[in-house]
């Protein structure tokens, strides 16, 4: 498994932790599954810097590798913690993009 292949986990579902609140607030489901499922991806996301990226590279290139990959700081226990912000922020920006849409569709219209 190549090394920037394992490096691009952990980016990969940061990123789908914003994205997928934001599509889930867009299209009008529950706030607590939208959350809960940015949580996770969330938690993930620092699971895999922190613990099974080194594991990972020691198994498949060796201890010298491991110990470029290793962060020096790792967040796992914050991201338990304070994780579920950004989800819920994400569903109400998704919310907002709805409603925008549904003013502009409905004014445009009215207009024709």
């Amino acid at each position: 498994m190549p090394i920037a292949f394992l490096q691009a986990i952990s980016p990969t579902s940061l990123l789908l932790s914003v994205i997928v609140p934001v599509i889930f607030g867009f299209g009008g489901r529950r706030l607590r599954r939208s959350v809960i499922l940015g949580w996770s991806l969330f938690i993930v996301s620092f699971l895999f810097q922190d613990i099974l990226t080194p594991v990972l590279a020691n198994h498949f290139h060796g201890p010298e590798v491991a110990k470029t990959v290793a962060i020096d700081q790792p967040g796992t226990v914050a991201t338990v913690f304070g994780g579920w912000v950004l989800p819920l922020v994400g569903h109400f920006v998704g919310r907002g993009f709805k409603r925008l849409r549904n003013l502009v569709t409905s004014r445009a219209a009215r207009q024709n």
